[in-house]
């Protein structure tokens, strides 16, 4: 075993030592103070070997202290580079500052939707006068969401007169409602104004609510079981006869109405409307002129198929259709039939019958009307239609005699409704309509020449 000359010295002083003290101690001594020598050497021994091991130019002397060589560096495989991740500077959490009161808001959405005739009619024969007229009738309805229903706005002006309103002298021909347009009330001057202020809402779900504030009409809040021809002037039939059964003219004005599902066959239609209810005058307002009051139950019978049984109680409040003694005021109980029937894709068959019982200055009457239509949709292209009606407008078929003159009110003769009419579309936003009404006895008078009325509705809708 080889040693260092440091290890060599040590070991000969501390030889020297022990010699030189051995007379002086007791053997136990000797042994404690050798023991104290060699802890001394072993601890500076392990420091010299520390210090060696460090060291870079020392050539080691004893094998066992040599420091093996560091482990070679395999080659790395190149990899992309990771940027490094950007320290996090701690925040302070925000002090959580309690939330106004938040006012009561809704957003308003409003739609815009209109429409725009231009009508020519004239009549083609009769005691009437030939003169062509054009004219126009234009809407512009505003929708306005508000809560869950609708404030329904619409401005109206109207602009052409009806032919059966111009009797020619020298004949027996009077001015009648029959053969009225659907899209004109015969005034010409074309003023506009407010014509329906309504709002809708739904009470529950199978149940909708109507308050008609100006304008309201029966077919706001209830089913008038004609959906080929009731177009309300824009589409389907020419004639305010042929649009709906008369039953429903009866009910007009300012009022409410409801309409509820009973199940998802069976609908109820209830609702008053009184005929000049803005209008606070002696005579007029909501209970003290005319009014129309309605009921009616409908029944689905098939997939576009459907009837209704109605009633109205009216007091000077007229259809606006038929001869004039079936337009006299007074107290009526109407009664009506109506029906729908989709036989095919490309055929419907409707009618109606009514019946007035009406007691007016001069006596009590017995009113009838009634109709049979037929409807070929998509006649031609997608969209067209091709209606066809025969009826008997509103006639008083019989009637008590008048105490104070002596006469009655019975009309002379029976008159009939014959209309044909054809609706072409030409794109979403247009249709022309040409159509014919062929009177038999205008104002179901015997002394009246049948009267022939043409006319062509261009309708523009958006």
């Amino acid at each position: 075993m080889l040693i260092t000359s440091a290890q060599a010295a040590d070991t000969i002083l501390a030889s020297n030592s022990l010699n030189s003290t051995l007379d002086l101690h007791s053997p136990n001594q000797l042994i404690a103070l050798r023991n104290k020598k060699r802890l001394k050497r072993k601890v500076k021994s392990k420091a010299k070997t520390t210090a060696t091991t460090s060291s870079t130019i020392a050539a080691p002397t004893n094998l066992t202290q040599i420091t093996p060589p560091p482990a070679p560096i395999a080659p790395s495989t190149p990899t992309e580079a990771v940027p490094p991740t950007p320290p996090v500077t701690p925040t302070a959490p925000p002090t959580a500052v309690p939330a106004a009161p938040a006012p009561n808001q809704f957003s308003l959405n409003t739609k815009l939707k209109g429409s725009v005739i231009f009508g020519a009619t004239g009549t083609l024969s009769g005691d009437y006068s030939r003169n062509t007229a054009f004219g126009n009738r234009t809407r512009l309805e505003l929708q306005t969401e508000i809560g869950s229903g609708i404030l329904t706005t619409r401005l109206q002006a109207v602009g052409l007169g009806l032919s059966t309103k111009n009797a020619n002298s020298g004949t027996s021909a009077v001015s009648t409602n029959e053969g009225s347009l659907s899209w004109t009330d015969g005034t010409t001057n074309s003023s506009i104004g407010i014509d329906a202020l309504k709002y809708e809402f739904p009470l529950t779900p199978q149940t909708q609510v109507v308050v008609a504030a100006n304008a309201g009409a029966a077919d706001d809040f209830t089913d008038t079981i004609n959906p080929y021809f009731d177009g309300d002037g824009n589409s389907g039939s020419i004639s305010t006869f042929g649009n709906r059964p008369s039953i429903y003219y009866t009910v007009q004005g300012q009022g409410v109405g409801i309409r509820h599902k009973l199940n998802d066959k069976t609908e109820l239609s209830v609702g008053y409307l009184a005929r000049n209810g803005n209008d606070p005058a002696p005579g007029n307002g909501l209970l003290g002129g005319g009014f129309g009051a309605l009921a009616q139950i409908g029944f689905q019978t098939g997939e576009n198929s459907k009837v209704a049984v109605t009633y109205t109680r009216t007091f000077n409040s007229d259809p606006g259709t038929g001869s004039i003694n079936a337009n006299l005021g007074g107290i009526s109980n109407n009664f009506g039939l109506q029906g729908s029937f989709q036989l095919s894709p490309q055929l419907a068959l409707g009618g109606w019958a009514g019946y007035t019982q009406n007691q007016a200055a001069g006596g009590d009457r017995q009113i009838w009307n009634w109709a049979l239509t037929a409807a070929a949709p998509d006649l031609g292209g997608k969209g067209n239609l091709a209606g066809f009606l025969v009826g008997q407008e509103p006639r008083v078929a019989a009637s008590s005699i008048d105490p104070a003159t002596g006469n009655n009110t019975t009309d002379t003769k029976t008159g009939l409704h014959i209309e044909g009419f054809y609706q072409f579309k030409v794109n979403d936003n247009l249709s022309i309509t040409p159509g014919i009404i062929y009177l038999t006895a205008p104002n179901q008078d015997a002394n009246s020449s049948s009267v022939v009325i043409g006319a062509l509705r261009t309708t523009f809708s958006f």
